[in-house]
């Protein structure tokens, strides 16, 4: 008679406590090695928002393209290039300029036009310039200087206790800039760049290094790579989103306008600004939406500025000259084409750089600087293609300034084919939105310019690599089918319009939520007509 198996003492029941037990004693065993993971992760510090660099999160790799590439594809070189000028290409500047010669000469009336003015020869040649294709820019900026900014002061007499709140919040951003950052060199960059404050005494980087060479001790990096990777670690500590690095391309310098430089006088590119690297930071998102009335800009000029400004001084500390140039006014070069060959972005049919982390909603500076660092490459993630059929921004924008084209068929500026504004335009409409001084409706309205929730996620991921257009076709369908907007003539001052906003601003900003103080509110204007 054979031997039986013995029968299996687990039951069901007691197979179910084991496996259970197992699994509670996989948990203990995982749980410290999670916590300690945990305990290293910068995304649970509380307050302080580094993430080590986590925001710039878009991997551009797969998307690298060559400079060579860029400007005979993207941003063909069409004529013969040549720098900007700060003192005709700056709109408010610009403006300024026209209005001193209005001063001059009161008796002028625009009937009798440009020549008669005894406008500054460069301006005058500027104005002619663009009057040759087709934008007449002077005719606009003479609205401005003597209807838009008087009708400006009109109606923040008016209506200016409704957005109270708005200027509040702003100024308080705009009103530190002076005192905590550094900002307008008064000496050339062969002096300035050069200088640094240490512990409150003022020094020439060239003696520092001297003294640092007889110590054996200069501080040198080993690579190039080492240089880039130390330097966007630091900029993304000193609170910048995204950080590219480029070597700086002399057509995106001012050739007139430089700080620290006679304002009319030429100025030569130095020979120590051979690198660029470009900060960038968004603006807070829960007022974006209230533009053009109650959103604003200083709050994200003022964390660029303190990037860059940071980046200035530590990079002098480490003995290398350097110089930024910040938002909103104290530039020396062009940034939106340095950014796009640092591998931020693609220039989009607004004129502003589309970033794949949040589309234009970036505010932007530049540190110029000699030190020697690996540079990144420009970037095609499908953008460009999706501003030539989205239209979107020129659609909504209340001074027409954004093409309506399909394309940048005979778009020049100084050499290079691209999407640029009217300016001029543009300009003469922030003397209109009732926030302190600008518009950013374009900014706003842009189907990138989302946060970084799931559905905007795929969208951002497959668009690039979508041969059929069904992705972009899909966010463009649901952009305009699911969200209510004003029409873009709301956006103006009334009678015309009854300066809507994009989005109703959130409450933080709504004057009447807080106050007690009765105010005009022109909105209510909008749902009479």
């Amino acid at each position: 008679m054979g031997t039986s198996k013995p029968k299996s003492k687990i039951s069901r029941r007691n197979f179910l406590k084991i496996t259970g037990a197992a699994g509670i004693a996989a948990q203990v065993a995982t749980a410290p090695l999670m916590g300690y993971k945990e305990g290293q992760s910068t995304d649970t510090y509380l307050g302080w928002e580094s993430f080590e660099g986590d925001t710039q999160y878009f991997d551009r790799k797969p998307f690298e393209i060559e400079l060579d590439t860029l400007y005979s594809k993207h941003t063909p070189k069409v004529s013969k290039t040549f720098r900007p000028d700060k003192n005709t290409d700056m709109a408010w500047i610009r403006v300024s300029r026209l209005g001193g010669a209005l001063k001059k000469n009161p008796d002028w009336k625009p009937k009798d036009g440009l020549d008669k003015l005894n406008l500054p020869p460069d301006l005058k040649e500027w104005y002619k310039g663009w009057n040759k294709k087709g934008q007449k820019r002077f005719d606009t900026d003479v609205v401005t200087a003597t209807v838009g900014i008087p009708d400006w002061v009109v109606n923040n007499k008016k209506y200016g206790a409704h957005f109270a709140l708005t200027n509040a919040y702003f100024n308080s951003w705009a009103d530190i800039w002076d005192d905590v950052y550094p900002t307008e060199p008064t000496d050339p960059p062969e002096i300035s760049d050069f200088q640094v404050s240490t512990h409150g005494q003022k020094m020439d980087i060239r003696d520092m290094n001297k003294h640092r060479s007889e110590n054996d001790a200069l501080m040198s990096f080993k690579t190039p790579k080492h240089a880039s990777k130390l330097i966007k670690k630091i900029a993304h500590q000193f609170g910048a989103t995204v950080v590219g690095i480029t070597k700086l391309n002399p057509d995106f310098v001012y050739k007139k306008g430089v700080r620290g430089v006679k304002e009319y006088e030429d100025f030569e590119v130095p020979k120590h600004w051979t690198h660029a690297i470009v900060v960038g930071v968004p603006h807070e998102w829960d007022q974006l939406g209230g533009n053009p009335q109650y959103g604003g800009s200083y709050d994200a000029y003022a964390r660029a500025r303190m990037a860059a400004s940071r980046l200035n001084i530590f990079l002098k500390q480490l003995g290398y000259p350097a110089r930024q140039h910040v938002p909103p006014f104290h530039y020396d070069l062009v940034v939106p084409p340095i950014a796009v060959e640092a591998g931020l972005g693609t220039l989009g049919r607004n004129a502003c750089v589309i970033t794949p982390e949040a589309g234009p909603n970036m505010r932007m500076a530049v540190v110029t600087t000699n030190l020697d660092m690996e540079v990144d490459k420009p970037i095609d993630f499908g953008a460009e293609n999706f501003c030539a059929n989205c239209k979107i921004c020129a659609e909504m924008c209340p001074s027409q300034a954004i093409s309506h084209a399909d394309n940048t068929d005979g778009m020049n500026l100084r050499g290079y084919q691209h999407w640029y504004m009217d300016t001029s335009k543009c300009y003469n409409y922030w003397m209109e939105a009732m926030e302190p001084l600008g518009c950013r409706l374009c900014i706003t309205n842009c189907v990138y310019s989302r946060k970084n929730n799931w559905v905007h996620g795929i969208g951002r991921v497959a668009d690039p690599v979508d041969p059929t257009g069904l992705v972009a076709k899909s966010l463009l369908w649901m952009q305009k089918s699911f969200f209510e907007l004003p029409e873009a003539k709301k956006f103006r001052k009334p009678p015309d319009g009854c300066f809507a906003s994009y989005r109703q601003p959130p409450e933080w900003l709504r004057t009447e939520a807080w106050f007690s103080t009765k105010t005009i509110n022109p909105q209510l204007m909008c749902t009479k007509n």
